[in-house]
């Protein structure tokens, strides 16, 4: 029991590492050529990346609203894009986007879908977006070979892990002899029953894999343009990388953030890789800080509070939400 406590103590601090982390490399490059560096950037080219995350948004509206349908989720698109937002804002503010399922409450109060059904589709929706970024994070990987050479054996094998497992529980049958086997032993005998019933409709009007081809392919759209709105920014200082090389090296730094949830937003954790990637291109480090931060802004972090203003606006706090789905 002390041990327990203890691991729960330390847990509490590990998303302050990367906070500590990015407080080191901003006093480390030092925060005036940051500041200097962030002036250097016109405040049309934030307005015109903010813009270009519009069609994302639309196409990440038609890949949950295509999932949505799969698993006989009825809301509208509206609704879908509305979710999206408030998700991307509580992704950010948390480790490993973690926070982004708290749109599972908002969906069960809007659909009335099955509370298990809506986590599942969740799940699937985000597992997904990640599979798709080691995808294309492999290939970037590829382009620093020379540089790191032990990037790309660490992204291929969270590739692996986390695809091999998004298959083996995408089956109705082994997942519920995975979850029966796991953690079957430790429920009270009056709640074993329950396990069948809550894993049976976890499992209801699960999509088949072959009908995930779709938003798969729409996530490796939706990873370019959010890199893209980064690549904007970038134009300010006339870098010398091609178009390309660019996405996908922004695509490594977010997913080792994602895969690595030392700090809230993937903070510190993002931006020193980014500083890392760059430096192999001669890119300077308080630039390569200021693009990663910048591109977290106009990404998720402004459009995640657009998401949570509509919310609070509708009156629909999180509270409420859990409150009334529960």
């Amino acid at each position: 029991m002390f041990e327990n406590l203890k691991l729960k103590k330390i847990t509490k601090f590990i998303p302050l590492i990367g906070i500590v982390l990015f407080v080191y490399i901003l006093f480390d490059i030092g925060y005036e050529k940051i500041i200097q560096s962030f002036s250097f950037i016109p405040w049309y080219y934030y307005i015109i990346a903010l813009f270009v995350f519009i069609p994302k948004l639309i196409l990440a509206g038609i890949k949950w609203q295509y999932l949505n349908k799969k698993q006989e989720i009825h809301i509208s698109f509206l609704t879908v894009i509305k979710l999206y937002l408030l998700g991307l804002f509580y992704g950010s503010v948390t480790p490993g986007a973690i926070g982004m399922h708290i749109r599972v409450y908002y969906l069960r109060k809007k659909s009335r879908a099955p509370f298990e059904k809506c986590i599942a589709n969740s799940l699937i929706e985000s597992t997904l977006a990640l599979i798709a970024g080691l995808f294309l994070a492999v290939i970037g990987s590829g382009l620093i070979l020379k540089s790191y050479p032990g990037v790309l054996p660490i992204i291929i094998g969270f590739f692996i892990v986390y695809s091999l497992a998004f298959i083996f529980f995408m089956e109705h049958n082994r997942g519920k002899g995975f979850f029966s086997f796991i953690i079957r032993p430790f429920l009270p005998g009056t709640h074993k029953e329950n396990l069948d019933y809550i894993i049976s409709k976890l499992y209801k009007d699960i999509p088949r894999l072959r009908n995930l081809l779709l938003p798969f392919t729409i996530e490796l759209v939706m990873w370019s343009i959010a890199a893209t709105q980064v690549y904007i920014l970038s134009l300010a200082f006339s870098l010398s990388i091609p178009y390309v090389e660019f996405i996908l090296l922004s695509v490594v730094s977010v997913i080792i953030a994602n895969v690595v949830p030392i700090s809230v937003g993937g903070l510190g954790l993002r931006e020193g890789t980014f500083v890392v990637l760059l430096s192999t291109y001669g890119v300077s480090f308080e630039v390569a800080f200021v693009l990663s931060l910048g591109g977290f802004l106009v990404k998720n972090l402004i459009p995640g509070l657009i998401g949570l203003i509509v919310s609070l606006v509708e009156k629909e706090s999180p509270v409420e939400a859990i409150q009334s789905s529960v």
